[in-house]
């Protein structure tokens, strides 16, 4: 006979599973365009300096290598400026820590729900019509979130297989704990 409660949980993990993935897929796309901006921001301010700069130059010489370098310096200002305007990064990384958010939200109501299939709190009914509410939010969630990059796909594994996030040993929770709530008994 199959045990309702571990069909369940199965099929619960599994979406579980999907949303940390989701999350740190979003995290990772926030931290490149964060980081995208940054260096164009810098790459701007540095163009503008040398264009001003060079123009000031012009005035009082005029060495073509001058102009050119200055033209360059000037077109770069103004190609960073025309990508932000089509590109909005900063307003990208928003979006991308608010779906991160929503799936670290999401993501606690799953393990709640694991929690509760584990201790069998409920009937396998109401514990399977909780999951199906789960399913909604996090399908909303999906349909609203910005879309990522394959670049960003990578990074979260990395971070997610090698790196572990998200994964914590007992004495490392521990440390958070007060001696009470401890799994281990080690003075720290």
């Amino acid at each position: 006979m199959i045990d309702n409660y571990q069909v369940l949980e199965d099929v619960v993990r599994d979406s579980y599973s999907g949303v940390v993935w989701s999350h740190k897929i979003q995290e990772k796309q926030a931290d490149i365009y964060a980081e995208k901006f940054k260096k164009l921001e810098t790459i701007n301010i540095c163009a503008a300096s040398i264009t001003s700069v060079g123009i000031m130059t012009i005035i009082f010489s005029d060495p073509l290598w001058l102009k050119l370098f200055s033209t360059l310096a000037s077109f770069a200002t103004v190609y960073i400026t025309a990508y932000y305007k089509s590109f909005d990064l900063q307003k990208l990384v928003v979006s991308h820590k608010a779906t991160a958010n929503k799936l670290i939200a999401v993501r606690d109501k799953y393990k709640v729900l694991l929690t509760e299939i584990k201790l069998q709190s409920n009937t396998v009914e109401n514990l399977l019509m909780k999951y199906n509410e789960l399913v909604t939010e996090t399908d909303n969630i999906y349909l609203e979130a910005p879309t990522t990059t394959d670049k960003a796909v990578g990074k979260a594994s990395e971070a997610l297989k090698v790196k572990k996030d998200n994964t914590f040993a007992n004495g490392e929770i521990d440390l958070f704990l007060p001696q009470s709530l401890r799994r281990e008994t080690n003075e720290r």
